[in-house]
């Protein structure tokens, strides 16, 4: 005897069953019916509408999959017979009874059997209806019990926020997170008087014409703690911090949670006209468009300074480019510069020499650690997703156990980005010898160039063709693409490299785990000249800097 279909359905709307038991107890107790009753549950009909509400009918909607149900019921392509398991009627529906009954009774008589597994069970089809109508009534009460607590909840909710609403527009105390330079004592806040010292002294320095960069200089070479709430305790200042103390309204007392603006709310730290000079001075200075592209080299956010972290990065200055540590913009390392023509070519020769060697590995260890990789890849993007939907319903439901589910959600994905991490550090990295044979073309068009890549040579890109390298095409100039190409290429193998600027060293670090140790050294004769070595290697002479 063939088996019937079964499809499961779980829903929930709020927060607090987004980090709980909610599904796996729906789960479960689904697939054991279907177990005991002979019934088929395949992954198709595994329905879900999380974070969607059956109160205002969101989950009956198009993007719904209850509604998806419905339409597909409707046209036939479910067949009668079928049972729809939920764990309770709620599950279905929480509008109006009306609303819900017609939903309830067009399933059911188009031959869908419904089943509530939290009501011992019980079994809704046009058949035991008929036999008992007093299932209906019950189906009625279920119902319209379900409708009228939510209907009380949503009342609940609505009103306190229009309470919160209310007492802030009086100017009265409520809970809510504060800005970073704020307490609460007494049901009344409070600046702290160093941290506000703090916020007039960047409002003036700013005032006077200096930089967010500049003033994050100031501010670490006089030693003063950053005032940003932190759990690993003070860091260095940082101009995007201090480019939102500039722009937050709450330092001149605006309460800004909800429409129209509170003014007066908190007690301002700085005069509302210093704070709008400086808005004025913002927004001639704001000129960033995104990310520039233009003239990108390949080592960009792959560079990093041994001495303390910050990235190496590129400069101009005197119509030479360099490369220096971003610590010394700030005035936390070492301000020595190195040249961008010799340690890019001695890096990438070094590299290309490297592969596929750095990544030799047999077949099933590539396969496990791909699988690996895929898996908590996989594992990382469906925790975002739940994140995303899960602080909407916080900011539609706050409540204190909605908060303790984000932050213990939060504590989960950063856990399996280590995981995430580890993986690919790890020794069992899938061996790339194939697509290392692009990484080594497109380096090789890059060292033979003298300055600027040779252009006729440009491989725009290239492909493995039943084992053989071909190109595709080729181009006449040179294409910013080919460059960060080539990056991205890299930064699939390479986890990071270490520049020790003022010892001329680097360090190269592999995804595998393997490391390459470069030196490199520079005449003191003019035309300047530069050469590199592996650690006890041969020193292999680069020539002049055509930069020079």
């Amino acid at each position: 005897m063939k088996q019937r279909l079964a499809i499961s359905y779980v829903r929930f709307s709020t927060i607090e069953q987004f980090g709980g038991d909610s599904i796996r107890r729906q789960t479960e107790a689904t697939e054991a019916y279907c177990k005991r009753n002979g019934l088929t549950l395949t992954n198709d009909y595994r329905l879900r509408d999380l974070g969607k509400s059956a109160f205002k009918g969101d989950h009956r909607s198009a993007t719904g999959a209850l509604g998806q149900l419905e339409k597909q019921v409707a046209d036939g392509k479910i067949p009668k017979g079928t049972v729809l398991i939920v764990e309770n009627l709620d599950r279905l529906s929480r509008e109006d009874i009306v609303s819900a009954q017609l939903m309830l009774l067009n399933l059911i008589n188009r031959g869908i059997e419904i089943v509530a597994l939290s009501d011992n069970e019980r079994r809704y089809s046009k058949e035991s209806l008929t036999a008992n109508p007093f299932e209906l009534i019950v189906s009625i009460m279920v119902m319209s019990r379900a409708h009228e607590e939510s209907k009380v909840k949503s009342y609940r909710v609505k009103e306190s926020w229009i309470n919160r609403n209310k007492l802030a527009s009086e100017g009265k105390h409520i809970n809510i997170r504060l800005p970073a330079w704020l307490e609460s004592k007494n049901k009344q806040y409070i600046a702290t008087p160093a941290k506000a010292e703090v916020i007039r002294r960047i409002f003036k320095l700013y005032l006077e014409g200096f930089g967010t960069q500049s003033i994050a200089q100031i501010l670490i070479k006089e030693k003063v703690a950053n005032i940003a709430k932190s759990k690993g305790g003070n860091k260095l200042w940082h101009p995007t911090y201090i480019q939102r103390i500039l722009k937050s309204k709450e330092i001149i007392g605006f309460y800004t949670g909800t429409t129209p603006e509170v003014p007066g709310f908190f007690p301002a730290i700085v005069p509302e006209s210093d704070f709008y000079a400086v808005q004025a001075i913002i927004k001639t200075r704001y000129t960033y468009k995104g990310q520039k592209n233009h003239n990108p080299h390949p080592l960009s956010h792959l560079l990093k300074c041994e001495l303390c972290g910050e990235s190496v990065v590129r400069c101009l200055g005197n119509g030479y480019h360099y490369f220096q540590c971003h610590g010394a913009h700030l005035k936390i390392c070492n301000p020595k510069t190195m040249s961008i023509y010799g340690t890019e070519q001695a890096l990438l020769r070094v590299i290309a020499s490297a592969g596929p060697t750095t990544s030799r590995l047999d077949d099933q260890s590539a396969r496990q650690a791909h699988q690996e990789i895929q898996a908590l890849n996989g594992r990382v993007s469906e925790l975002e997703e739940k994140l995303v939907m899960a602080s909407k319903l916080f900011m539609a439901t706050p409540s204190e156990a909605g908060t303790k589910i984000l932050q213990q959600m939060e504590a989960e994905k950063a856990n399996l980005v280590r995981q995430l991490e580890a993986a690919k550090d790890s020794r069992l990295l899938i061996d790339h010898r194939a697509d290392w044979k692009e990484v080594k073309a497109r380096l090789e068009a890059s060292i033979n160039r003298p300055g600027k890549l040779p252009l006729e040579v440009i491989p725009v890109s290239v492909k493995m063709v039943n084992g053989k390298l071909e190109f595709l095409r080729h181009v006449a100039a040179q294409n910013e693409n080919d460059v960060i190409a080539l990056r991205e290429a890299m930064r699939s193998h390479i986890d990071r490299i270490g520049i020790d600027i003022p010892k001329m060293k680097a360090t190269i670090q592999f995804k595998n785990g393997e490391k390459l140790f470069v030196e490199f050294k520079k005449s003191n004769s003019y035309p300047r000249t530069y050469a590199y070595r592996l650690r006890n290697g041969d020193w292999v002479d680069l020539g002049k800097d055509p930069g020079r």
